[in-house]
C-alpha cells in the first residue's frame, strides 16, 4: 500500500500535512447546476378552485351558487425545467502542480516518485499516489448536448478551499499546462468515458465535503484525481490496497 512512514523516512511530505478547518471552504459549489443544466420554462396549470373540482366530481353544476372565486380558473404560471447541458466527458486530463508551500524550493518536491514506491504501475493503477507531495487536479474535455462539434474544457479542483471559497471548484480554462518539470505540468491524459449525469453525480457526493489532506481519510485532492480517473476512463485510478 501506499505507506506514510515511507514518505517520512524519505524526507517527503504529503499535500498539506495539516488538515483544512476552514468552514467557509466546506460550503457547497452552489453553480453546478448552472453547468451541466439549461432552464426551460414549462406550463404549468395550478389546481384549480373547489367549485370547478366540485363540478368535475358531478358534486355540483359550474352555474352552482358556490362562491365563483373558488371555481375560477386561475392565470397560467411558467416553472423551470431542467434539461441537460453536459452530454458526455470526452476527455479527461490528469495534471500536477508543486507543492507552492516549499517557497523556493517546490519544485524539488517529488511527485513521481511516490507512485514509483507505491508501485502504482505495476498493479495497473493510473493517477497519483494519495500520499505525494504537490497538488492533483483535472482539466475535462466536455461534449454539450445537441451539437456534438461543440466542447468546453472546464478545471475540476478539489481541496483549495481557501483559494476558491469551496473546496470543490468546476471554472472555464482553456489551456493545457505542458509536459514539464517545473511548475504546473501535464501528467496524462484519456479519452473520456462517463456521460454529463455520471460525472454530476460523481461531483454531488464531493460537494460540501470537508477536506482532509491525510492519506488515509480518502478526503484529499490525490483521491479526488483517483475516483475520477476510475469513474470518467477505462483506468482503474484505486484499489483495496491504497490507504
Amino acid at each position: 500500500g501506499e505507506r506514510r512512514d515511507v514518505a517520512l523516512l524519505l524526507g517527503v511530505v504529503p499535500m498539506g500535512s495539516k488538515s483544512s478547518k476552514s468552514s467557509a471552504s466546506h460550503l457547497p459549489h452552489g453553480k453546478l447546476d448552472d453547468i451541466f443544466f439549461t432552464g426551460q420554462p414549462r406550463e404549468h396549470v395550478p389546481p384549480q378552485g373547489l367549485g370547478a373540482l366540485l363540478a368535475r366530481l358531478g358534486l355540483a353544476s359550474p352555474a352552482s351558487s358556490l362562491d365563483t372565486s373558488l371555481s375560477a380558473p386561475e392565470p397560467l404560471a411558467l416553472e423551470p425545467e431542467q434539461a441537460q447541458r453536459i452530454k458526455r466527458v470526452a476527455r479527461v486530463h490528469w495534471c500536477s502542480s508543486p507543492f507552492d508551500e516549499l517557497g523556493a524550493f517546490a519544485d524539488l518536491s517529488p511527485r513521481s516518485l511516490p507512485r514509483r514506491l507505491a508501485r502504482r504501475e505495476s498493479r495497473g493503477l493510473s493517477g497519483p499516489a494519495t500520499w505525494e507531495a504537490g497538488h492533483s487536479y483535472a482539466l475535462v474535455d466536455v461534449e454539450i448536448a445537441g451539437d456534438p462539434a461543440l466542447q468546453e474544457r472546464y478545471r475540476l479542483n478539489w481541496g483549495q478551499g481557501t483559494r476558491y471559497g469551496t473546496n470543490l471548484s468546476m471554472i472555464p480554462q482553456k489551456d493545457l499546462p505542458l509536459k514539464r518539470f517545473k511548475g504546473d505540468r501535464l501528467e496524462k491524459d484519456w479519452p473520456g468515458t462517463c456521460t454529463g449525469d455520471e460525472l454530476y453525480s460523481l461531483l454531488k457526493r464531493w460537494d460540501g465535503r470537508v477536506y482532509d489532506s491525510a492519506p488515509h481519510n480518502n478526503s484529499n485532492c490525490h483521491h479526488f484525481m483517483q475516483e475520477l480517473i476510475h469513474q470518467c476512463t477505462d483506468e482503474r485510478g484505486h484499489d483495496r490496497q491504497d490507504p
